[in-house]
């Protein structure tokens, strides 16, 4: 089942409150993003909460209601912004589709499908609209690694809550989501020297992320290889060249 009322119905919510954020004039500023992300946040919550019944699970909703209005700032043309509003409505509805089939069945890879791709989405948007924020405004570089810190264990717990919900080995999930909170923030501390835009600094974090959680779902069922882990490490360098290869460079003065 691919279509439900309720997970329709705060999606449709979610998409308003995009297209406010899309049609207001007013030049982005602290206040602004306070403005257009609080209320998206709360509307996370109060999905999540009507729909799984757990507070925790509004960790991936509220990471697409914190980061879209940041990427959506910094987009000018209003074609591309609607494109966009529709995309994000798309991904915050794969979210909650997943977490509310997940929590009826648990073992539903389709659901766990809807979760990841709905996580990919939103860390990238994540990723983009704050490297993003921070070349365009007076942001420290301390706090744009405490944000890739953040944001990306909150993430990474929303999809690996799918593997084990209760017992030790719940705990072992925050355990990973925090190493890769750790490498991810690092990995924004070595961004900042490169010569490249907030699109493919997000595109990169993205395919550094996407390796690094693959090794870790291996690791958590112990099915990791050396072999594995080094064609994953090859696959990513490849996917990184194409991307180095077909962007443009920043010039640093």
């Amino acid at each position: 089942m691919i279509f439900h009322f309720t997970v329709l119905f705060w999606s449709i919510v979610f998409l308003l409150g995009l297209e406010l954020v899309a049609l207001n004039p007013i030049m982005p500023t602290w206040s602004w993003y306070i403005f257009a992300i609080a209320p998206l946040l709360i509307i996370s919550f109060l999905a999540s909460r009507r729909i799984t019944k757990r507070a925790t699970d509004a960790f991936l909703p509220g990471l697409l209601g914190f980061s879209a209005p940041m990427l959506l700032s910094l987009i000018d043309n209003t074609a591309e912004q609607q494109v966009f509003v529709v995309v994000s409505t798309l991904m915050y509805y794969f979210a909650l589709l997943g977490m509310y089939r997940l929590r009826h069945a648990p073992e539903d890879q389709t659901a766990q499908s809807f979760l990841n791709t709905a996580a990919m989405a939103g860390l990238f948007f994540f990723y983009a609209g704050m490297y993003g924020f921070y070349l365009n405004f007076s942001f420290p570089l301390w706090g744009l690694m405490l944000l890739y810190f953040f944001g990306t264990i909150l993430a990474s717990y929303g999809t690996f809550i799918g593997i084990e919900r209760e017992g030790a080995r719940k705990k072992r999930l925050w355990f990973y989501g925090m190493l890769l909170g750790l490498l991810m923030s690092e990995m924004a501390w070595v961004m900042s020297f490169w010569p490249f835009g907030y699109l493919t600094a997000g595109a990169l974090a993205l395919i550094f992320l996407f390796m690094l959680w693959d090794i870790s779902f291996d690791a958590f069922h112990r099915t990791l290889s050396l072999k594995k882990a080094v064609w994953r490490i090859l696959f990513l360098l490849v996917l990184v060249g194409i991307l180095l290869l077909s962007t443009p460079w920043r010039i640093l003065v």
